[in-house]
């Protein structure tokens, strides 16, 4: 593209704005997901625009083709929650999608998520609370940490 022209708006390159503010109580109604009590109700959500993470969740703005599945307004569980664990959940204010990876072996890739520019979404957790995530298309992934060996973050 010749210097000077703007770049056309996508799903992976949306125009720039201000991301809007959002606190845990407005999320709570809005995606009708509970949060501990210990986590402040008035408290702003935290935008993501790049690169982030939640507990053992890893969120990293990529530049690849656009999810394509549309998310049911109920949400999307992105980890199950395991031995009594909680559950990390995709919930979106108009139209988001998310098209889960293929399970292989040794892979920390759980799928992709786009966002469109006319859209909101937020990473819940019970514990955590919610991360909002700006428009533009991201890989959703696990993390790991050494520990004396390479494991999965228990969260």
């Amino acid at each position: 593209m010749p210097k000077g022209v703007a770049q056309p708006s996508t799903a992976s390159n949306p125009p720039r704005k201000e991301p809007p503010i959002m606190i845990v109580k407005e999320a709570i109604q809005l995606f009708n997901t509970e949060v501990l009590d210990y986590l402040e109700r008035d408290a702003e959500i935290p935008t993501i625009t790049r690169a982030g993470a939640q507990g053992d969740v890893s969120i990293l703005r990529v530049t690849k083709d656009d999810a394509v599945k549309p998310v049911a307004k109920a949400g999307i569980a992105v980890i199950r929650g395991e031995n009594g664990g909680n559950t990390h959940s995709l919930h979106g204010n108009g139209p988001i999608f998310w098209d889960a990876a293929p399970e292989r072996d040794g892979s920390l890739l759980l799928g992709r998520l786009t966002v469109p520019a006319e859209s909101e979404a937020v990473l819940a957790h019970p514990e955590h609370g919610f991360l909002a995530i700006a428009p533009g298309t991201y890989e959703i992934g696990r993390q790991r940490e050494y520990r004396g060996e390479w494991a999965l973050v228990a969260d």
